[in-house]
């Protein structure tokens, strides 16, 4: 099976977002083999998937429906990128979402890039900020993809409560963790 991390655009969400963050993770992931393909069709978001009380939608109900819809295509990765506010179970917002790997050879994963956006807090613009935060919330869930936990060091695992921890945190993995993601990775091979 080839390593193909592929892109799932999830509701109306401005397909240049999809092309840059193709572009960074295909930089990101050059040493690993990997490459990013994104899909063409847009999986459309679901009413019975946004939670009134919350005026989000459910993240992990939208993912269940991304592995679903991806079912017996026999894919490596899967991201999901929603440009909708998100919740997941009691935390009344978060950046992404995605599932320790139950095998080595598929996983899921899915972000929003609402929260990410200055916009979203009354505040000007910032491309190149945005587009960091895309990525680091990519690479974030994906690393759990690939079996990697939240982390204490400098490191992109480390865990997002709010924005500035988005921003402080680095768009890469700390040794402790890139060597398990390298050990995972050659482990498939």
């Amino acid at each position: 099976m080839k390593k193909i991390i592929h892109l799932q655009r999830i509701g109306d969400i401005d397909p240049r977002i999809l092309i840059v963050l193709q572009k960074n993770l295909k930089w990101f992931f050059k040493n690993n083999n990997i490459k990013i393909n994104i899909l063409p069709e847009k999986l459309p978001l679901l009413e019975s998937e946004y939670g009134p009380y919350q005026r989000q939608y459910d993240a992990l109900k939208v993912k269940k429906r991304l592995i679903k819809h991806v079912n017996n295509k026999n894919y490596y990765r899967i991201l999901g990128v929603m440009d909708v506010d998100i919740f997941s179970r009691f935390l009344n917002f978060v950046f992404g979402v995605a599932d320790m790997p139950k095998n080595k050879s598929f996983g899921s994963a899915l972000i929003s890039v609402t929260r990410l956006r200055e916009k979203f807090y009354r505040r000007s613009e910032n491309v190149a900020q945005f587009e960091l935060r895309v990525l680091k919330e990519a690479i974030h869930e994906l690393g759990h993809t690939f079996g990697l936990e939240h982390c204490e060091n400098l490191c992109v695992m480390r865990y997002s409560n709010s924005l500035d921890d988005t921003d402080k945190k680095p768009p890469n993995y700390c040794e402790t963790c890139l060597k398990k993601l390298n050990d995972f990775l050659d482990d498939f091979d």
